[in-house]
């Protein structure tokens, strides 16, 4: 039959197909290896004439069909197995799991919107409420303008923030002036801190002005000193409190250490290979005296020189560690001393003062005890050949630790958190009581030529 003798299948007979399917031609399509044949497919597109009459009919029919016809036609319907199949995967454990993790961003990002702004609150309001401490002329140890210690700001920037500052430190170890400090905010009951870790012999006069000096509060390696200020410091084992004073060791080694730690004393011991070292120095007229007595130690033994005893160049194989300090302060200890006893070595301090109850006894041998040089270099000898007699010298090990202060400002910070009729400080805080201070006899550096060799 000609395709132009074909009759186009109206739209309503279509629509008519694809809503009441022929059941008897599904049941004889269908078997058990097969799914359900949807039920949306008219008769027509499912069986062909074996002469392709009906598929010439049929297609004839479809261009019949005009384009607005075919608009209006609704969306095919879901099989049973494609139901099934849309129900399996809907309630799947992958699809579960992604909506899950979806529920899970969306209450983090909403989280987040609420928890930021309250941070960036409350860190805006404990800046505003932390105790701000200037270091008028020094560094920060750690590097950087600004850091946080024990609750406190510690900067170098004189304008920080445009915040005033609770405490302003002079660092007498270095030159510093009065100058700018009016144009620096202060708080009202603010610290001018006198500060030093180096012999105060060293440092520039503060009395030396016209006018009275402008310290309320020392912070120096002196006793006396209002904050006791060290890099090191001897404790308790199993206690982080300074000590004022060591008691005598044992007459017997092994009463105050245990095994494992004399074991472990030993075989340190066992690596030592050299006598004695000294670290380098700057050539000066204060160090002159120190000069003359290493030359005179080193024509009976030999003796090396370090820049440092740090990292690479460790020290631990050395028995001994000279120091030569020119001056003999009260209560100053040279930081050479601390050094040694951390790398087990034996100090030998050649110079310097009166170390009772500063570090413990007979933990390092003075120089003054030997009336010349040979007469020391003999002993220090004698000592490496009597192993015994030399660990005697590490008996402390046991009972004291030498800790380092990584955070030397924090005694200052906790002293200015605390309100202002709390601070208990000694001598009080006023101009004049830092003059008395300053003046105590008890306190003045001896003259080096008397006291050196």
């Amino acid at each position: 039959m000609p395709m132009d003798k074909l009759r186009a299948t109206p739209v309503d007979k279509i629509l008519s197909f694809r809503r009441n399917p022929d059941l008897q031609q599904q049941r004889r399509q269908q078997t058990d290896e097969m799914e359900d044949i949807p039920r949306f497919l008219p008769p027509q597109l499912l069986f062909d004439d074996a002469d392709g009459k009906d598929t010439h009919r049929r297609m004839a029919d479809t261009d019949s069909i005009n384009s607005e016809d075919a608009v209006r036609l609704p969306p095919p319907r879901r099989s049973p197995v494609s139901m099934r199949n849309l129900q399996r995967q809907l309630y799947s454990p992958n699809q579960c799991m992604n909506v899950l993790k979806a529920i899970v961003a969306v209450v983090t990002i909403c989280v987040l919107f609420t928890t930021i702004p309250l941070y960036r609150r409350q860190r805006i309001e404990k800046e505003n409420s932390l105790k701000m401490v200037l270091l008028w002329n020094e560094q920060l140890p750690t590097g950087g303008s600004a850091h946080m210690e024990c609750g406190c700001l510690v900067s170098t920037r004189r304008n920080h923030d445009d915040k005033p500052f609770d405490a302003v430190v002079f660092n007498a170890d270095y030159p510093y002036t009065f100058e700018d400090l009016n144009n620096i905010k202060r708080t009202p009951d603010y610290y001018a801190v006198f500060a030093a870790k180096k012999p105060l012999s060293l440092a520039q006069n503060p009395l030396a002005g016209s006018m009275l000096p402008l310290f309320n509060l020392t912070m120096t390696y002196r006793l006396d000193s209002q904050l006791i200020w060290t890099d090191y410091y001897f404790s308790h084992t199993n206690l982080a409190r300074r000590l004022n004073w060591f008691r005598s060791p044992s007459k017997n080694l092994v009463d105050d250490m245990p095994d494992s730690m004399f074991q472990h004393l030993d075989s340190e011991v066992l690596k030592k290979t050299r006598l004695a070292v000294y670290l380098t120095y700057e050539v000066d007229q204060n160090s002159l005296p120190g000069g003359l007595y290493l030359q005179k130690l080193q024509k009976y033994a030999d003796i090396d020189a370090h820049d440092s005893c740090l990292g690479s160049q460790d020290c631990s194989h050395y028995h001994f560690m000279l120091i030569f300090e020119t001056s003999a302060c009260p209560d100053y200890v040279p930081p050479q001393m601390y050094m040694a006893m951390d790398k087990l070595m034996v100090p030998v301090l050649i110079g310097g003062g009166n170390l009772t109850n500063l570090v413990p006894q007979q933990s390092y041998i003075r120089g003054l005890d030997f009336s010349t040089p040979k007469d020391l270099v003999r002993h220090l000898k004698d000592l490496v050949n009597d192993r015994e007699e030399y660990k005697r010298f590490f008996w402390w090990h046991s009972i004291y630790k030498l800790r380092q202060t990584y955070q030397p400002y924090c005694a200052l910070c906790s002293l200015i958190q605390k309100p202002a009729e709390e601070r208990q400080i000694g001598q009080g805080s006023s101009k004049l009581a830092f003059i008395k201070w300053w003046t105590s006899a008890e306190y003045q550096c001896p003259n080096r030529s008397t006291t050196f060799l």
